[in-house]
């Protein structure tokens, strides 16, 4: 899927999106979904990912702020509590790690946020972008600092 932020790599099942990688990251990412689903059968093209390329086209665009495609997130429940609390912050907005270990009623839990985010299988969908550190620094986003850079600049660019 050609993105402003490079080539994103998709993965879906019957149950859902289940991994976005991005460029250069396809085969770390397929060795993910082969052990998170030994029993996936691999169909390529964009015809099978058709819902998830027409929701990811239209952030990119500025008319989605909010994702509604079925996701099936393979991670833990910690992992999996951290993420739903992740998609409430809204669109162009930003919260620190130990805002959303506190959401979680897990206050000193910051770090295992972190983890939790470092491992989110579906960014943009998921919008970890969205999460900084405690003084408003971008950290984190496997070291595509720029990448996160230009999401949040692109969602603060469509709100009015």
């Amino acid at each position: 899927f050609a993105s402003p932020i490079g080539t994103l790599w998709l993965a879906a099942t019957q149950l859902g999106l289940v991994k976005i990688a991005f460029d250069g990251e396809e085969e770390r990412g397929l060795e993910w979904v082969l052990k998170k689903f030994p029993n996936a059968r691999l169909i390529p093209g964009e015809k099978n990912n058709a819902e998830f390329h027409i929701e990811l086209d239209e952030y990119f665009e500025g008319t989605r702020r909010d994702f509604t495609c079925k996701t099936a997130l393979a991670v833990s429940e910690f992992s999996r509590t951290v993420l739903r609390e992740v998609c409430r912050i809204p669109f162009g907005a930003t919260a620190g790690y130990r805002d959303i270990a506190q959401a979680i009623g897990m206050p000193t839990a910051s770090r295992a946020v972190g983890r939790a985010l470092a491992g989110n299988p579906v960014p943009v969908i998921v919008p970890c972008h969205r999460v900084v550190g405690s003084d408003g620094r971008l950290v984190g986003f496997g070291g595509e600092l720029h990448i996160k850079q230009w999401l949040l600049s692109h969602e603060r660019g469509y709100l009015h």
